[in-house]
């Protein structure tokens, strides 16, 4: 009998606040930190790419060519299998907020990296690589010197095959977690700082939903959880549509000059016997 009432929602007064507790116990929100600087605004890059470093030996090229994303918790390394890995990584209903519902909004989060709070990251499953844009890079005062020597090409940049500035590896604290991350700085516009790709999450064994809009992963205190942005994902998108008009409207453009230039071809008899 009880279980049906609470069943029917008729006794959501005296369990609302058991509820709020066990949701609390679920996952714990990852703080950022105060300290560091946030970069959060995008404007476009200069169209002139940094000089590579020449200083940077063979065996350094090799060593970042095998390198394998660190997993480091205080600063140590955690190779092995933990017992706490294996807790579950639950998304139930209560989960979802009552604006949230029915919506299309990708994962955007704001990260620490390298000592600044990364904001308008996206977190992207499609991507097996990880992008921080040069305009980023350089707001970051990170150096030139400090990219290493791309051997790859990058595609999915305005449909066209992308050549990284360099590579470079930063580190991003998730709470506890700590992951040295190998990033491929790229000179292209875009409204995010920075992109995200499986590998990443993978490393941290975590799940990005983004119809609940948070990443959840395993860590030594439980289960942690970033939040992300829906508003500044929306504004994103947005500006995304806006070029993406553009475009459409320029090729459009062109393509009626071009029709314009091109000479009529007559193939009536008319216009043959005149001729």
């Amino acid at each position: 009998m009880v279980q049906k009432l609470i069943n029917s929602g008729e006794l959501k007064q005296y369990i609302s606040k058991e509820e709020a507790y066990d949701r609390s116990k679920r996952s714990k929100q990852v703080q950022l930190s105060e300290g560091n600087r946030t970069l959060n605004t995008i404007s476009c890059s200069e169209a002139a790419g940094p000089l590579l470093t020449t200083q940077i030996g063979k065996r350094l090229r090799k060593q970042f060519e095998d390198y394998c994303e660190l997993y480091k918790i205080d600063g140590v390394e955690i190779d092995d299998h933990e017992q706490w890995m294996d807790a579950p990584i639950t998304f139930e209903a209560d989960d979802v907020e009552e604006d949230m519902k029915d919506h299309n909004d990708p994962l955007i989060l704001t990260l620490p990296i390298a000592g600044c709070n990364i904001k308008k990251i996206l977190i992207d499953g499609g991507s097996s690589v990880n992008v921080l844009f040069y305009d980023t890079f350089k707001r970051m005062e990170l150096n030139d010197e400090q990219l290493i020597s791309s051997y790859h090409t990058i595609y999915g940049f305005n449909g066209a095959p992308t050549k990284p500035l360099g590579d470079i590896i930063l580190q991003i604290n998730a709470g506890p977690m700590k992951i040295d991350t190998s990033f491929s700085v790229v000179d292209a516009p875009s409204p995010y700082n920075a992109i995200i790709g499986r590998r990443w999450v993978h490393k941290i064994k975590g799940i990005a939903s983004t119809y609940h809009q948070c990443l959840r992963f395993p860590s030594p205190e439980g289960i942690m959880e970033i939040k992300g942005d829906q508003v500044t994902a929306r504004e994103c998108q947005a500006m995304l549509n806006k070029d993406l008009d553009e475009q459409r409207k320029s090729r459009r453009s062109r393509n009626k000059e071009d029709a314009k230039k091109k000479p009529l071809i007559c193939t009536s008899k008319e216009s043959q016997k005149k001729a």
